[in-house]
């Protein structure tokens, strides 16, 4: 996700997902849903067009009051492999673009394999090498983006990476999703040095989730 904005309020581009275990879209659907009742101006991106276009409506059912004389829409979709590099540097471009800057960037694709990575007898094009691409390189990535684009503004920002009470603690049934997640937050601590540039960037690892 992804959020900014010189002379609007701030903007944020959010990461959905790739493909993940069934409720892990419902926290990501939520974070978007709070920063509109916030009144931000959000940037969905995902693989998923369905999954992306209604967070998109949601989104702008909830802020419409605050930005229905706004001169662009208080949130757009951008269909994006967040593991092709190319892509989701064009989709930071668009968000620019759109909304005239960045303020908070949420690097939330999560990828969850079906199977142990020690019974895997594939290449893991579509199963463990998948799920470091999507859940640590692209955060990586993301990341690296977003920090660039605020370092460019010459202002404050902030970038909150999506990890896991799964990259805290081991999860044997997965040891490939908590590997990744460990990879997560220790990327983000080691970031302190972008606090000189005014860049905050944080890490949230949430346990398992229950929505009614």
């Amino acid at each position: 996700m992804r959020v900014s904005v010189p002379s609007l309020p701030s903007s944020v581009p959010i990461q959905l997902l790739d493909r993940s275990a069934g409720t892990q879209a419902a926290p990501r659907k939520a974070l978007c849903i709070a920063l509109a009742r916030k009144g931000l101006f959000v940037t969905v991106i995902d693989l998923s067009e369905e999954n992306g276009r209604e967070v998109v409506s949601l989104v702008q059912k909830e802020n419409k009051h605050v930005h229905q004389y706004a001169r662009v829409p208080s949130a757009i979709f951008i269909k994006c492999d967040v593991t092709n590099g190319e892509d989701l540097a064009a989709a930071f471009r668009k968000h620019v673009d759109t909304f005239g800057g960045l303020d908070i960037c949420i690097n939330c694709a999560g990828f969850v394999n079906k199977s142990l990575v020690y019974d895997d007898k594939s290449d893991g094009t579509s199963t463990w090498r998948r799920a470091v691409n999507v859940n640590l390189v692209a955060v990586i990535d993301g990341t690296r983006i977003a920090s660039q684009v605020m370092r460019s503004q010459k202002k404050p920002g902030v970038i909150i990476n999506i990890s896991s009470v799964a990259g805290i603690y081991p999860m044997s049934y997965e040891p490939v999703y908590s590997g990744t997640k460990g990879g997560v937050v220790m990327f983000t601590r080691s970031l302190a040095p972008l606090k000189r540039y005014g860049i905050r960037v944080n890490v949230l690892c949430p346990e398992v989730l229950r929505f009614a």
